[in-house]
């Protein structure tokens, strides 16, 4: 903790938003309060601020995000800005975010640094060691280490690229490398023509690498321009947001044939739900999908059996699911014909929603078959710029390998795409790893904690609150910058000694199975409510009602949990949180018209609130029992309870010395709107090993399951890998199954 007399002197690795948000909170604190005064240098290794948005950007590409999430809560766009921003136009919000609040006079800015290794160490006056080499245009590298109190690591997600090994495929390009080979690749093939025939000038062998060390292979996070597709025959491994622009890049790029891999399928939803026709009305509503969910009963006033049963996850996945199929034919995802995903993990509480689908329309081909009655009924239109003589998006398994001809072999994994795919001979002249990122923390000391295994709402230990990671949590749907904001608020009021660190059992984790790659997703909304809630910015409705009037309290309950409204009360207060509810965050919600917001906001408010209302009867009604029993065995011996397992998981070395920071008063109930965990002690201990409070508790979750058809294994044993430091346990492997273990869950906590 920070205490009245100390300066902290911080090191910030990464000049992306999570590394300017961060330095901006801290400096805004310090001109609150003059007794804490930072002296903060920002580490990048690139030459400006950007970060990924900047130098692994390609052209067309934009946010899938919407101005509205993805802007700070403080610095927004104007009302008449388009809702999401190219990747230029979102790098110069950041160069006007660092000028607006003068980040770069008040920070010192160490630009085209690399870290090279962070260690511990001696004494309280230099616990953090960094050693670090500068490129100075002319003068060469300078190697240099530097003592801090303080270390926040924002090098981002985005930075590493996770390249799966396919035998017979070469080594990655960089562009300029890609470039200079296709270039090689159209003067062998122009000499090579002579030779060819009439018909495989027609079949295309003319173009065609004829070896696999002849592939032009690279990751996406190399790729820059859609020329490179021109007239040849592209293959793009991966099915998450970028492979999808891959795809479309590929079509409005001139690509002869395009091959697009998934491993096991996608969640598609549209960025912006617009063009659907009901009983030959058109909608074009123009509505970002991540400003749908409303706050009321969703995020807020929230019981924590229904946050812990994950059952409002649930139900609005059999909502959409039911939607969907009505108008578009298809339950899979908004007109997604192939690709799907299996059932148990078809929905919002298992997966990432795919916000990019300008290419769905060319992988649907030869898929979709509707009755010509239901599309009557109901249809989704194809954006104008589809044109029929544009090249189809062919669906298939990942390759398994590359024979020497630079044929593919793909993986049998026993989907449609594998049979469709079946016998057909593919030999790509490009290839593209759109396979995403891997974290990578090859700078820290294995003495250091990694993302994955911090306790406290990852982004802390309570151990060493001098070190934070922000921005590490993926959200299901929505962005990560507003996340990074109020992580870093979180920590700003911990360093200052406002707020213990939190480490009651977490509800937002999205659930994984043991094969999951990315172990750190979670549901965007319950993870900045959470952390509204622990800082205690979660408005109260009279709490708004008194501050601001009935009209911004509508829009706080029919919004979406923008981070602006966690700025209307509690210690980040702002002048302005009130005029951006009133213009900006409700023009999201006049935009649904009265139907929308019926059936958005009205409609799924009632239903949740009767499923609070029917939990927390429950909850009292069993307080009696409870408390009869807990009566009747007062004067009994305790006996000395043995723990074998934690909450129905089983004891490792990360979970001991979580328990040891948390304590029995941690594990408690999670935390209701301004609630704090009660305060353990002999009879909530007797309550806790109370064999009848456990099997009446369980009734609850009992019901949940039975309502959600919840089915999956009792107990899964998960890792995740992190560069340099192997497998990790992390907090999703002990968390992300709450869903088929909220039984066992709920009765250990209360």
């Amino acid at each position: 903790m920070v205490t009245s007399t100390t300066t902290i002197k911080l090191a910030i690795v990464g000049a992306g938003p999570s590394g300017l948000v961060t330095a901006k909170t801290l400096l805004e604190a310090s001109d609150k309060d003059p007794s804490f005064k930072p002296e903060i240098t920002i580490f990048e290794s690139e030459d400006r601020v950007g970060g990924t948005f900047r130098y692994r950007s390609y052209s067309n590409a934009t946010l899938v995000s919407s101005k509205q999430l993805t802007c700070f809560s403080d610095f927004r766009l104007p009302l008449s800005h388009h809702d999401h921003l190219t990747l230029p136009e979102y790098v110069r919000y950041l160069e006007d975010y660092v000028s607006h609040f003068s980040l770069d006079k008040r920070c010192t800015f160490k630009f085209n640094t690399s870290v090279l290794a962070i260690r511990r160490g001696e004494g309280e006056k230099a616990p953090h060691l960094v050693r670090y080499k500068c490129h100075e245009a002319g003068a060469g590298d300078v190697e240099l280490e530097e003592s801090f109190t303080h270390l926040c690591v924002c090098s981002g997600l985005h930075v590493t690229p996770a390249i799966p090994e396919i035998p017979g495929l070469p080594p990655t390009m960089t562009w300029e490398q890609a470039v200079k080979a296709a270039k090689d690749q159209q003067v062998t093939s122009k000499d090579k023509g002579e030779e060819l025939s009439q018909a495989e000038r027609e079949d295309g062998s003319e173009q065609n690498s004829s070896s696999a060390e002849g592939i032009i292979v690279l990751h996406s996070s190399s790729f820059k321009d859609r020329s490179l597709y021109s007239g040849r025959k592209v293959l793009i491994m991966g099915t998450g947001e970028t492979g999808m622009d891959m795809a479309h890049e590929a079509v409005k790029g001139g690509a002869k044939e395009i091959i697009l891999c998934t491993r096991s399928g996608f969640l598609m939803f549209p960025a912006v739900l617009a063009d659907f026709v009901v009983l030959g009305s058109k909608f074009d509503g123009n509505l970002p999908i991540d400003g749908l969910i409303t706050n009321l009963f969703e995020t807020a006033y929230v019981h924590p059996w229904v946050a812990a049963s994950h059952l409002r996850w649930f139900v609005s996945d059999f909502v959409i699911k039911r939607v969907l199929w009505a108008l578009t034919g298809t339950e899979a995802g908004c007109n997604q014909w192939v690709g799907e995903l299996e059932p148990e993990r078809l929905g919002r509480a298992f997966t990432f929603l795919n916000k990019s689908s300008k290419a769905m329309p060319y992988i649907n081909r030869g898929w979709k078959n509707r009755p010509w009655l239901f599309e009557k009924l109901a249809s989704y239109l194809d954006p104008p710029s589809v044109l029929p003589e544009e090249p189809s998006v062919d669906l298939a398994p990942f390759p398994h390998h590359f024979r020497k001809d630079g044929s593919v072999s793909f993986v049998k994994n026993g989907r449609k795409e594998y049979y469709r795919m079946k016998g057909r001979k593919v030999q790509p002249d490009v290839v593209v790893y759109a396979t995403g990122y891997q974290q990578n923390f090859e700078f820290l000391g294995k003495e250091y904690p990694v993302p994955a295994t911090v306790s406290c709402r990852d982004v802390l230990d309570p151990s060493d609150p001098t070190v934070s990671f922000i921005g590490f949590v993926r959200p299901g749907v929505g962005a990560i910058p507003p996340i990074a904001e109020m992580q870093a608020q979180l920590w700003t009021l911990i360093l200052r000694g406002k707020l213990e660190p939190p480490t009651s059992t977490p509800h937002y984790y999205l659930l994984v199975k043991e094969s999951a790659r990315i172990k750190y997703g979670v549901d965007y909304s319950s993870y900045v409510s959470q952390l509204a809630k622990d800082m205690g910015s979660a408005p109260s409705l009279s709490e708004l009602w008194w501050r601001h009037g009935l009209f911004v309290t509508l829009i706080y309950c029919f919004g979406a949990a923008f981070p602006t409204f966690y700025r209307l009360v509690g210690p980040y207060e702002h002048p302005q949180a009130a005029e951006i509810s009133r213009t900006e965050l409700y023009d999201t919600i006049k935009r649904r018209g009265v139907i929308g917001n019926l059936m958005m906001g009205v409609i799924p408010m009632a239903f949740y609130a009767l499923i609070n209302l029917f939990a927390l009867i429950l909850e009292k009604s069993l307080a009696i029992p409870i408390y009869v029993m807990r009566v009747l065995t007062s004067s009994k011996r305790a006996r000395p309870v043995v723990v074998t397992q934690t909450q129905g998981r089983p004891f490792t070395d990360s979970s001991r010395r979580r328990d040891a920071h948390n304590g029995a008063r941690n594990r408690g109930r999670g935390m209701g709107e301004g609630e704090g965990d009660p305060d353990d002690g002999p009879e909530q201990e007797k309550y806790r090993q109370s064999k009848l409070g456990k099997t009446m508790l369980r009734l609850f979750a009992l019901i949940v399951g039975v309502l959600t058809l919840a089915s999956a294994p009792a107990i899964v044993q998960a890792n995740t890998e992190i560069s340099n430091f192997g497998p990790v346990l992390c907090r999703a492997d002990h968390y992300g199954h709450l869903a088929n273990r909220a039984a066992d869950q709920m009765s250990a906590n209360w």
